[in-house]
């Protein structure tokens, strides 16, 4: 397999959709736009799962085997996606 490849394939599938979506929408946007995105992402990622595996798999029990959910990239959804992006209200960043 090709290397990057291999990479990309241990990496969560969440992640990758997030990280698309931001590079994409982030080439039209201001600055200011694009940390106040990152700020919704770093606390969506916070309460989600795959953080705290990726924590686990790597740093606590060194198995190098997380359990992503969603397991795979078709079973992320636009809606979960979606969750990533929606404003904080008065919790947003602000500059």
């Amino acid at each position: 397999m090709f290397f990057p490849q291999k990479v990309i394939n241990q990496m969560s599938p969440t992640s990758l959709k997030i990280t698309l979506r931001h590079l994409i929408k982030g080439s039209s946007q201001t600055l200011k736009d694009v940390l106040t995105e990152e700020y919704r992402m770093s606390q969506a990622c916070m309460r989600g799962h795959d953080f705290h595996e990726g924590v686990r798999a790597v740093l606590v029990d060194k198995d190098q085997s997380p359990k992503w959910k969603p397991a795979n990239l078709k079973e992320v959804t636009d809606e979960d996606l979606d969750n990533y992006f929606k404003s904080l209200g008065s919790n947003d960043l602000k500059f």
